[in-house]
């Protein structure tokens, strides 16, 4: 006997997933074709704080790509 089911929570899930996203450093450097360090800074002044994954040379640093889109959206109606 099949049951009915309850259809899933697109937009919640998706939300979930939006929340976890990262992005590293280069590909934001790539992105904006700017320097890694000037990313670092502009970052670090926005208040944006990495995520480390891992520990020493082999840990990951990563940026919360909804808090890099905030400050990116913020930045073009301000120039």
């Amino acid at each position: 006997m099949i049951t009915s089911m309850k259809k899933p929570d697109f937009e919640h899930a998706l939300s979930d997933h939006d929340e976890r996203l990262t992005v590293s450093l280069k590909t934001l450097a790539s992105l904006l074709d700017a320097h890694r360090s000037s990313i670092r800074r502009w970052l670090r002044e926005a208040g944006i704080h990495p995520i480390a994954f891992g520990r020493g040379r082999n840990g990951a640093i990563r940026y919360r790509w909804r808090e890099v889109e905030e400050w990116l959206a913020s930045r073009a109606s301000v120039e």
